[in-house]
């Protein structure tokens, strides 16, 4: 698999890192990335701008937990 490497300022690295241990950040940023070519397919001429990130209750529960 590629890696993809994208250029972050200084003050947005150290606050991924000073993030929790148990925050799973290429998680979050799979996600993201799979919803951002999603929408990129469907319209290459979109630019960064034209994306806005949002927090939603999880819809997804095929990762829940069973007890």
């Amino acid at each position: 698999m590629a890696k993809y490497t994208a250029k972050i300022d200084e003050d947005t690295r150290q606050r991924i890192l000073a993030l929790p241990r148990s925050v799973k950040f290429s998680a979050f940023m799979r996600k993201a990335m799979i919803v951002f070519v999603d929408e990129l397919e469907k319209d290459p001429d979109l630019q960064p701008e034209n994306f806005i990130i949002t927090r939603t209750a999880r819809k997804d529960v095929s990762d829940r937990k069973r007890t």
